[in-house]
């Protein structure tokens, strides 16, 4: 018996080198690199009611009637993501995942129809789904709220080096000569804007820091204006960063990827680009493209941290516990040993 419980707390305790050591070894994971492959990232609960081309994460619950992920799944980057990610509950109507992707769900789903993909569910099933699943499945879902903390605090640290024009109806930005064009706006010039232009070519790109010190507290940053001949480019090779501000409210078409970890969002037409958002009631559509792959990273004003593998912890707990058995029995027997000796 002692010979297999030492065999034991052996084996658990290379497992905490392994697991320590893999989350300390693995390659960190940036904020630019996760919208250059997911098209909405939700911190928190997603209520949807409408689609998503790329691929989905939420971190807590998706919720709303019916709504449908994956539609243009074969133009999305390459990825060991899945379609869609979920950390907590399904609920609601049913959510349809197109174009054979599949999921992975922390909690329980209800209802949920799969087009040729499989699902991975840690709970249960409440109601219907409709495809492979299984259920009760040992699942991780990555935390990504800190990495896109440091990623909208590092990018909101640029300083700027472009200055956008201004008439009477809107705002224009011309990427300038630098590899990344950084401008600031302040939050009220931007919602009063009835026109937003820009001037880039295919290789530019631009990051606007949206200055949301202007706006009353628990305000709602309404904006409407009119893209003028809006492009792919645009949605791809310009960052909106709203890092300071706590809701946003979408009332026209979007173009350029969002980010916004702090931000509930509401939109009621299409976004364009990559989305991040601390929580999203979304009524329009997300399209793609993403990101673009060769935006320029700026310097971090911290490192960048490795996604949190909480599936770790109660490794580390249960190996931690059994060596601490372990040294007792060796103290005690070399105590007994001493005293035959005696």
């Amino acid at each position: 018996m002692k010979g297999k419980f030492g065999s034991l707390a052996a084996a658990l305790a290379g497992g905490v080198f392994l697991a320590t050591a893999g989350g300390a070894s693995a390659a960190p994971i940036t904020g630019d690199a996760l919208m250059q492959q997911f098209n909405l990232i939700v911190l928190g609960d997603l209520d949807s009611t409408s689609e998503v081309e790329g691929r989905t994460y939420v971190g807590g619950n998706l919720g709303g009637s019916s709504s449908t992920y994956y539609t243009r799944g074969s133009q999305a980057p390459a990825s060991s993501y899945d379609a869609v990610t979920v950390g907590g509950n399904i609920t609601g109507g049913y959510k349809n995942i197109n174009g054979g992707g599949n999921v992975v769900v922390g909690g329980n789903v209800e209802n949920m129809n799969l087009n040729g993909g499989s699902a991975r569910i840690g709970g249960t099933v409440t109601g219907n789904v409709n495809g492979s699943k299984q259920t009760g499945a040992a699942v991780t879902i990555p935390n990504f709220g800190t990495v896109f903390q440091d990623y909208s605090g590092s990018l909101g640290g640029q300083a700027s080096n472009t200055t956008f024009s201004q008439n009477s109806q809107g705002i224009r930005f011309t990427a300038g000569g630098s590899d990344l064009s950084v401008f600031s706006i302040g939050a009220d010039l931007l919602s009063s804007s009835r026109e937003i232009g820009f001037s880039l070519g295919t290789d530019d790109h631009i990051l606007i820091n949206v200055d949301g010190s202007s706006l009353a507290s628990g305000s709602i940053l309404s904006l409407s204006a009119n893209f003028l001949a809006p492009t792919s480019t645009i949605a791809s090779n310009v960052i909106w960063n709203f890092g300071d501000i706590g809701a946003i409210d979408f009332g026209t078409e979007f173009w350029g990827s969002i980010l916004a970890p702090d931000a509930q969002l509401t939109n009621r037409n299409s976004l364009n680009g990559s989305v991040v958002a601390a929580g999203f009631t979304q009524r329009g559509e997300v399209h793609q493209p993403l990101l673009d792959g060769d935006f320029p990273s700026p310097v971090p004003n911290d490192p960048p941290r490795a996604i949190s593998e909480p599936a770790i912890w109660p490794l580390s707990a249960l190996a931690m516990a059994a060596i601490a058995v372990v040294g007792f029995r060796r103290r005690r027997d070399d105590s007994a040993a001493g005293a035959v000796q005696a």
